[in-house]
């Protein structure tokens, strides 16, 4: 299986609080690595910064974290029609991936490159993507999901983070610690919702209450998390494991619509 891992650093409006704005957020690098998994090793890597005219100008928040400043991309960075045939080298490789691998890519790398690509009328191939924060069956001991912190877990360090393709091969080593034909089954499988049937007690009875929070607390351990508008602790999985009969949970819950 050929897998394109794809990494993308970009200057965003407001990321943390509002998401990805596709009217105004910009890429300036993309990392993108071909990876074969029968001997979980690089046999592709495409590198290139990006400085499209339109981008908001680099905040020191951005510098510091990625080391990409102004001066670089000035120099350095792809411009007009050369971003448009950075991009058709791109989708060169991307025609040879079975399958594209992004980490939290459904919410930032695979947004970002579809605008880019549209804006600069390059058609770019359609395939299934694995999230590697959603789609690899982590080890219960693993709690956190950010990329240094997976890193640690596999017994590595990135020289470089927040570097696309340093990121991109980081992303590539945890991924090959772990079954890749799974990781594409469960990318395959529509996403579903569960809730735990969680009903408040009479605060006021103690017995209640105790039974309440011992089943809170299970609720809590098995990584359901609480919805503050409709007031349920909630969980969203692949619905893959609902047919292989995986959700075990000894505590009532039901699946709702997402």
């Amino acid at each position: 299986m050929l897998i394109l891992g794809i990494d993308l650093e970009g200057i965003n409006e407001n990321l943390i609080e509002k998401g990805v704005n596709l009217q105004v957020d910009r890429v300036t690098e993309i990392g993108a690595v071909l990876w074969d998994t029968r001997i979980n090793q690089p046999i592709k890597i495409y590198s290139e910064l990006i400085d499209e005219t339109d981008r908001l100008p680099l905040t020191e928040e951005v510098i510091e974290l990625t080391g990409i400043d102004e001066e670089l991309l000035r120099d350095w960075g792809l411009k007009g029609e050369e971003i448009q045939m950075a991009l058709t080298r791109l989708s060169m490789i991307m025609k040879k991936a079975d399958y594209f691998m992004a980490h939290n890519g459904a919410k930032y790398d695979e947004p970002m490159l579809k605008a880019l690509f549209k804006r600069f009328n390059v058609t770019m191939p359609d395939k299934v993507w694995i999230d590697t924060v959603t789609d690899i069956e982590f080890p219960k001991k693993i709690l956190q999901k950010n990329m240094a912190a997976l890193e640690h877990a596999h017994g590595f360090i990135n020289p470089f983070p927040h570097r696309a393709v340093t990121d991109v091969l980081s992303m590539l080593k945890v991924a090959s610690h772990y079954d890749f034909d799974r990781m594409a089954q469960l990318a395959e499988s529509p996403m579903i919702k569960i809730v735990a049937q969680l009903q408040a007690p009479n605060w006021k009875n103690k017995d209640e209450v105790e039974k309440f929070n011992f089943v809170k607390n299970k609720v809590s351990r098995a990584r359901f998390q609480w919805n503050p508008g409709d007031k349920t602790w909630f969980k969203v999985v692949h619905k893959l494991l609902l047919d292989e009969g995986k959700l075990n949970y000894d505590f009532p819950w039901e699946q709702v619509n997402l």
